[in-house]
């Protein structure tokens, strides 16, 4: 849990509307205010990230580029020359399912980073460009070398793995990489005996990202992964002519790998039934990662289908 927190310097305390994104977030920085953890005072150093902070871009990968937008991987250090500070003054501590505010100029926008690193001080965003976003086109220029600020972190999540939970994790599109830490956090504890169920609803085979890191976490005896692949069509003449493939279509089994299961349909209240398992025991967790519309609706679904208390629903 995040508790006993000391007080913090002026300058982190203090927030102000404009600290706001106006985007609507389910975690909006105004109610969540980034507070250092038990891990940063124990460590007796500083979260340099409470307060907006310049970030080095070391690394951009495309990952793919369609008609929908272009997929980077942004990997970002702390650019602590910048901020004239001691390397070992400070850490970095994202806690998974927590975003953090990317500012530039007076644009701000949430990324959720799947991986960091808490003394070098290093974090990685998955980032769906849309054609049209401010942000965006700020984004498709950034190049190796450029300095961005971020400031957080920002979020409720926070898992207690006493006692063990039925934990279900539902992600859209790109969304899915805020999920893997949540993930990581239960099956790296080996004392967890928390259970998982991971939905991943995606176009096709082809927009499922982190399927290697999956397939990893499909060797845990209580980790269980779906995909959710309403667009999958191959080129065989069949799918074509159905504009996409049959639940068992031969191309479609020999794209899939060893212990992945996936569904040419939408994640729906029926789906969402056939994990249900009432003899496992254990408090029932929902967690949806995705746009606004998708966390709505996939709550409203859980709540029935999963028969999830709504307090314990967490939106990405």
């Amino acid at each position: 849990m995040l508790s006993d927190f000391g007080d913090l310097p002026d300058k982190e305390d203090l927030l102000q509307d404009s600290d706001c994104c106006g985007n609507g977030c389910t975690n909006c920085i105004l109610d969540n205010k980034p507070r250092p953890s038990k891990r940063v005072l124990l460590a007796g150093k500083r979260n340099v990230i409470l307060s907006y902070t310049k970030f080095r871009l070391l690394r951009r990968e495309a990952l793919e580029s369609g008609s929908d937008g272009q997929v980077l991987l942004l990997h970002f250090a702390h650019a602590a020359e910048e901020d004239g500070e001691e390397v070992g003054d400070t850490v970095l501590e994202i806690p998974p399912g927590h975003h953090v505010m990317m500012r530039v100029g007076s644009l701000l926008r949430p990324y959720s980073p799947f991986w960091s690193d808490f003394m070098t001080k290093e974090f990685r965003i998955l980032v769906k460009l849309q054609p049209e976003g401010p942000m965006s086109r700020h984004l498709q220029a950034v190049q190796p070398n450029d300095l961005l600020e971020f400031r957080g972190p920002i979020g409720q999540y926070v898992h207690d793995p006493q006692p063990a939970k039925c934990i279900y994790i539902i992600a859209q599109g790109v969304a899915i990489a805020p999920t893997m830490p949540l993930l990581r956090q239960v099956l790296d504890n080996e004392d967890d005996m928390s259970r998982l169920w991971h939905l991943v609803c995606a176009r096709n085979l082809q927009h499922v990202y982190f399927r290697e890191e999956m397939l990893e976490f499909a060797q845990f005896w209580n980790y269980r992964s779906c995909l959710y692949l309403p667009h999958q069509q191959c080129d065989t003449p069949a799918c074509q002519k159905a504009g996409h493939c049959a639940q068992e279509c031969p191309q479609l089994r020999n794209n899939l790998r060893y212990k992945e299961t996936a569904k040419v349909s939408r994640l729906d209240a029926s789906e969402l039934g056939n994990h249900l398992n009432p003899a496992i025991p254990g408090q029932r967790v929902l967690v949806v990662a995705g746009d606004s519309r998708f966390q709505k609706i996939m709550a409203q679904l859980a709540i029935q289908a999963l028969d999830v208390d709504p307090a314990n629903i967490y939106m990405l």
